[in-house]
């Protein structure tokens, strides 16, 4: 298994905008991977590497993410997905497993209904979620005092990931030298020396409405798919430096999240997708590949 590979990185012209691919190498079947909101797939370096001795290892960094281009429009899910598809035909593929990150949910689900011809199997990482209006408010019950909005830049790379894991607590385990270079990937130095995310606020604005509009259809899933959850505890959002009153609050309201709003998402899918073997992690942060990735490696090594 070839783990020290670093991914080339180039380009290919789909739709009319200018695309961002890694690749890690290896020959087989094509294993593309899809990163999430505001990522690359810089992310799963570690994990792509680790498919590399049974499969030609890909990545792609949608429209607005990474180095790719950020035109005004192609943000619904389609566009996304048909993107997906023109890179395949780009480098010459006709059919690929594809493993999404958050976000990339979405436009698996999507391909997997539209173009079923073009997929071998599918890997969900923490990928498969679908909010009703009763999961919006209980997300809005959320006990822990909502920060301010984040400024627009950051004077480095290591304060924007500092800010990110203060708002976020979930993933302090997470930062280290490595989770601030995957996340380097993913920002852009102004011509004043300091960091703002790549992405713009009006593409944002754009993927958040394409998300929105967008209702999966999970029956439509014929080929094999592996789909991880985790389900995060207390410190998902819990600041340092809790009083005990709020971590108790904090804790009611995960263990609510849990067994509310994500055990509906875990038999939605049970039900509905025919071919599926469902991965559940406990006190795990949604970058379960991160958190577990020694676990997932195996597991995806099983399916694949």
């Amino acid at each position: 298994m070839n783990t020290h590979r670093e991914p080339t990185s180039d380009f290919v012209i789909v739709n009319g905008v200018r695309l961002q691919m890694l690749d890690w190498g290896g020959t087989g079947r094509a294993l593309v991977f899809l990163g999430g909101y505001a990522n690359t797939p810089h992310f799963f370096d570690r994990v792509a590497r680790a498919f590399t001795d049974r499969f030609r290892v890909l990545g792609l960094s949608r429209r607005g993410h990474g180095e790719s281009g950020q035109p005004e429009d192609g943000y619904d899910i389609a566009t996304l997905g048909n993107d997906v598809i023109g890179f395949l035909d780009a480098m010459g593929l006709d059919k690929a497993s594809l493993a999404g990150h958050s976000f990339a949910g979405h436009e698996l689900c999507y391909l997997a209904a539209a173009h079923a011809d073009r997929i071998e199997k599918l890997v969900f990482l923490d990928a498969l979620y679908s909010y009703t209006e009763a999961d919006i408010a209980l997300f809005a019950e959320n006990p822990v005092p909502a920060f301010d909005p984040p400024p627009d830049d950051f004077p480095s790379v290591e304060a924007y990931c500092e800010d990110f894991v203060t708002r976020y607590p979930a993933y302090r385990p997470l930062r280290s030298p490595r989770w601030d270079a995957l996340w380097a990937h993913a920002l852009v130095e102004t011509p004043e020396g300091r960091f703002r995310e790549k992405i713009r606020p009006e593409t944002a604005a754009r993927l958040s409405e394409g998300m929105g509009a967008f209702e999966p259809d999970y029956a439509a899933i014929a080929c094999p798919t592996l789909a991880f959850f985790a389900f995060q505890n207390e410190n998902w959002l819990l600041p340092e430096g809790a009083s005990d009153e709020l971590r108790q609050a904090m804790k009611v309201h995960a263990d609510k999240l849990n067994a509310q709003f994500k055990r509906r998402c875990v038999e939605r899918v049970r039900r509905e997708i025919a071919d599926v073997r469902i991965v559940e992690y406990a006190d795990t942060s949604h970058y379960c590949f991160l958190d577990r990735e020694a676990d997932v490696i195996d597991e995806m090594q099983r399916f694949l």
